[in-house]
């Protein structure tokens, strides 16, 4: 299977983005005259299991990234000024990539009325994975870390309400942050103590969390931004494969139902291997290429930055069977994330 999206040759950065251009982009996949509310409906929904990708989420850039420049990118924790123009081009190939695969792609300000007011000033907001985790059982908020990323997951919360998906965990609390956590399985939950968590946090989710999950997996990951979500140091690729860096697990341990206020400490690479799953390691060069943070289409078959990984990692992928869909970022990468920062994963069916 091969996809190929043609490209223009990229524009060059602006110093500034005109309000009619931005106005123009913004509006270009607003595919609803009025955000669709919840009427009792709810879409089907969950991603607990590695099943085929059915339908995200996405945010096409606007109005938000002319509040970039060279004076502020960096508290905007891009890694440059993004050429908007650019990045809105490539943000559209990877949407038509999705639809051209079968995935159905929402927009978020489709489902989003009373906090619009708030996307005018969230630059980050493109990045929705951070944002949500989507289980069968409903949504897991993340509570964003701020100043840059505060109040996502406030509009995130408004979008998944709309489209009606239930809303699982949110934290209450002002004192902290927690930026995002992965689904193992339909009773495993993957939490990483990255520099975009707090540990209050963490551990408030955790105790609430095993009301509806087994098992959660803790790790202590080094404090940088390289780290800053737990897709940077690892990604299942198939229920029995899957890329990690083993370098950034320093302590691990595993929380259950049965034993709730006691952790155990664990080899995270031997409790994969008991579950029959093999971890594919990744240089520290593939790390800060974002090796680990990729989309998985279906089981086996995953999107992939094309810069991403090393000729002797692609190798031992196709020796397993599996299937890349490359895509060549340049505007992108402004922003320090992968395909996967920029989908929030909606609905897998079940294999």
């Amino acid at each position: 299977m091969v996809f190929q999206i043609n490209l223009e040759s990229g524009v060059a950065p602006k110093d500034s983005v005109s309000e009619e251009e931005l106005h123009i982009s913004n509006k270009s996949y607003r595919t609803a005259e009025k955000p669709i509310k919840n009427s009792g409906n709810r879409i089907a929904y969950g991603c607990d299991e590695l099943g085929r990708l059915k339908s995200v989420l996405l945010h096409t850039p606007g109005e938000e990234f002319s509040l970039i420049n060279e004076s502020n990118f960096r508290y905007w924790l891009f890694d440059r000024v993004p050429d908007f123009s650019g990045y809105v081009k490539e943000h559209q190939a990877y949407r038509a990539l999705l639809e051209a695969c079968g995935v159905r792609v929402h927009e978020l300000s489709d489902y989003v009325e009373e906090n619009t007011f708030l996307m005018e000033n969230l630059p980050n907001l493109t990045f929705l994975h951070d944002t949500a985790v989507i289980s069968e059982k409903g949504a897991l908020l993340s509570k964003m870390r701020p100043p840059a990323r505060k109040n996502e997951e406030i509009v995130v919360k408004e979008a998944l309400e709309n489209l009606g998906i239930p809303i699982l965990h949110e934290f209450k609390g002002n004192e902290g942050f927690f930026e995002g956590c992965l689904l193992l399985s339909k009773n495993t939950i993957f939490v990483a103590d990255t520099e975009r968590h707090t540990f209050s946090f963490i551990e408030e989710f955790i105790a609430n969390i095993l009301s509806e999950f087994k098992e959660v997996i803790y790790v202590r990951v080094p404090q940088a931004r390289n780290y800053m979500h737990p897709d940077t140091v690892f990604n299942r690729i198939r229920k029995d494969l899957a890329l990690i860096y083993l370098p950034a697990f320093e302590e691990t341990f595993c929380f259950s139902q049965e034993f709730p206020n006691f952790s155990k400490k664990i080899d995270f690479v031997d409790f994969m291997r008991q579950r029959d799953v093999e971890l594919l390691p990744v240089t520290p060069s593939e790390q800060r290429r974002l090796a680990c943070s990729f989309v998985p289409l279906k089981s086996g078959t995953i999107f992939h930055y094309d810069t991403a990984l090393e000729q002797k990692t692609k190798e031992a992928l196709k020796e397993r069977g599996v299937e890349l869909i490359p895509f060549h970022p340049e505007a992108l990468l402004a922003g320090g994330g992968s395909l996967r920062c920029h989908t929030l994963r909606l609905h897998r069916q079940k294999p």
